[in-house]
């Protein structure tokens, strides 16, 4: 164990924690909350800014900022509500404990996903700069399975393959001359 494990490790247990004490509901809504915020504002904020220009007679430059944001957090405030009333059923017909099982699950997962993003591009970066010793990477208990958990669900996030595309090999010899 070394200290790239005790960096990955941190967010890895404060994401047991938080799921169990959340359970599964609460942190698939959060999740949720903000996709569905994000989306739900840049789709639907123009019907905000016409309600606030009727209502209120407001046509200022920062009506769309204003919009998005107020849409942005109505769905996220809508959502956490949903979550709750569905989070007190699930307690109340006792499957408090199964909830929170599948919170940490669910929590590592999140949080595994990422820390392997972060490493992806850490690595992608870390090809020229070597600013991780190879050593610490390979006496790391946690590096390797948490640096191939996203590439493992999406083979195509490879950054190395994007470059190549983006400047082939035989263009990299010309660029250095």
């Amino acid at each position: 164990m070394n200290y790239l494990d005790i960096i990955l490790a941190i967010p890895l247990l404060w994401a047991v924690y938080r799921g169990f004490t959340k359970g599964l509901v609460i942190e698939v809504a959060s999740l949720a909350a903000l996709i569905l915020g994000i989306w739900g504002a840049i789709r639907f904020s123009w019907f905000t800014a016409d309600w606030l220009t009727r209502q209120w007679e407001w046509s200022s430059p920062s009506l769309p900022v204003v919009s998005f944001a107020i849409t942005f957090l109505a769905i996220v405030m809508a959502v956490h509500l949903v979550a709750r009333l569905v989070d007190k059923l699930v307690r109340a017909v006792a499957l408090g404990p199964f909830n929170r099982i599948l919170g940490v699950v669910f929590g590592v997962a999140k949080m595994g996903f990422i820390l392997s993003i972060v490493l992806v591009i850490v690595n992608a970066i870390d090809r020229s700069a070597r600013f991780i010793p190879e050593k610490d990477r390979e006496e790391s208990v946690l590096y390797g399975p948490v640096s191939s958990f996203a590439p493992a669900l999406f083979p195509y996030l490879n950054f190395e393959e994007i470059r190549d595309r983006v400047r082939p090999e035989e263009h990299r010899e010309e660029m250095r001359v």
